[in-house]
């Protein structure tokens, strides 16, 4: 599960990186200095009585390690538990090497009633044989909720013991998110957000700030939220336009398969129905792709190109091998889920698994100026990034030292300077 810290662009799952003010979670610790290495699976019950329809919860677990760096994570955003019945969900990792606790609990966003039940954990004793580790009030019985702690402590959301309804014993948690109130966010602002009829879908796009227009291309499976921390800075220079791709966010698809090629499309189109002749682009992963192939295809569109975390192709020189086993790992999760949600989730997997399909020659054709970005220890190979400037004539290389494919957020103030310094260089 090593993919799940590391790939935006395969998953949106950090918890700290959460931008959004509807959301609040729950947490626990427990000591694991003793069992690295070894495997774990953490479970729970949980259920959601929505009053929003966009509500929902999630398990979530985090091995802390002792150089204070994040070992394994996860947080279900890929799988949101909406289900107003009570069902097991299940948290399976591994303990990362140097790690000192493993803290764990629920997450839950907007409005509606959340229920949360029965928290067992298991540790691998030998090879696939696992042992329990009792979880003093990991079912709730008690009188207080010893042993709990709230995360950020959003007062829209209140936690209190629950005997109404439950799932083993006679209690549960029941965090009330009632009196939640919907604030314009990044990704779901009513007052700048807007669609436009794209290639027979509709495309999803909010727009910030006054200027020379700025395109905002997100990665896999992420949002307009996932520049939360470029949209503010961008938006005091440029008129920033950020976009949901095709099938992500709150953007239509067609249900035909995915291509970086349809997306490029998209957005030459989306760029037609708003009068914007050219426009400089950030494309962060996926966007990356998407931003290199307008680039190719529809060069009067781009003034200029930030790259970050892209890739030409996909095969083993591009990406370590256990990334593939990881997306093949993912698919056979999602076999039997049969729901809207999950062929889509698997139409996004088998688009990281087989695109894009272009060459280093292709990138010949490029002739904006273009800042090619990956951290040092990105997901991408560092000799890729570096023959992806090597071929683009003129362009400037940029590999971030101790930064991962996460650079936009773990280090904004950084990436942010760069793109605007880039930007505003004659």
């Amino acid at each position: 599960m090593k993919l799940l810290t590391c790939l935006l662009f395969i998953c949106p799952l950090s918890l700290h990186a959460q931008s959004r003010n509807d959301w609040d979670a729950f947490t626990r610790q427990v000591k694991v200095a003793d069992f690295t290495g070894k495997k774990f699976k953490l479970e729970a019950a949980v259920k959601v009585e929505l009053i929003d329809s966009t509500a929902e919860a999630e398990l979530w677990a985090r091995v802390d390690k002792a150089d204070k760096k994040t070992g394994f994570f996860y947080n279900m955003m890929d799988k949101p538990i909406r289900s107003g019945n009570w069902a097991v969900y299940t948290i399976n990792g591994k303990v990362d090497k140097g790690a000192v606790n493993l803290a764990f609990g629920g997450l839950f966003s907007r409005r509606g009633i959340f229920y949360f039940d029965y928290f067992r954990l298991w540790i691998e004793n030998t090879k696939d044989q696992f042992e329990e580790i009792l979880l003093p009030n990991g079912d709730f019985e008690e009188d207080s909720l010893r042993n709990w702690a709230g995360f950020n402590m959003n007062t829209a959301f209140k936690l209190t013991l629950a005997s109404d309804t439950f799932f083993h014993g006679k209690k549960a948690l029941k965090v009330d998110g009632a009196a939640f109130k919907t604030a314009p966010v990044l990704g779901a602002n009513n007052v700048v957000g807007r669609y436009a009829p794209v290639n027979g879908i509709n495309i999803y796009y909010e727009t910030y700030g006054e200027g020379a227009p700025l395109l905002l291309l997100h990665g896999n499976s992420q949002s307009i939220s996932s520049f939360y921390a470029q949209i503010p800075a961008f938006a005091k220079k440029y008129k920033v336009i950020a976009v949901d791709t095709r099938g992500q966010g709150k953007s239509g698809d067609d249900g035909k398969m995915y291509t970086y090629d349809q997306f490029a499309s998209d957005m030459n189109a989306l760029l037609d129905y708003l009068h914007i002749d050219s426009a400089h682009i950030v494309g962060w992963s996926d966007g990356g792709n998407t931003g290199l192939i307008m680039a190719m295809k529809y060069p009067a569109k781009v003034k200029k190109l930030v790259t970050m975390g892209a890739n030409v192709f996909i095969d083993d020189t591009v990406v370590e091998k256990w990334v593939f086993k990881e997306l093949d790992h993912q698919l056979k999760e999602l076999k039997n889920d049969t729901t809207s949600r999950a062929n889509n989730r698997r139409r996004l997997i088998n688009m990281l698994l087989t695109e894009p399909r272009h060459s280093f020659d292709d990138l010949n054709t490029i002739h904006c100026p273009v800042l090619v970005v990956a951290g040092e220890k990105d997901v991408t190979k560092p000799e890729h990034t570096k023959q992806i400037a090597t071929h683009i004539m003129g362009s400037t290389l940029l590999i971030a030292p101790k930064e991962t494919h996460y650079y936009p957020t773990e280090n904004a103030a950084s990436f942010n300077k760069v793109v605007l310094d880039f930007f505003e260089k004659q």
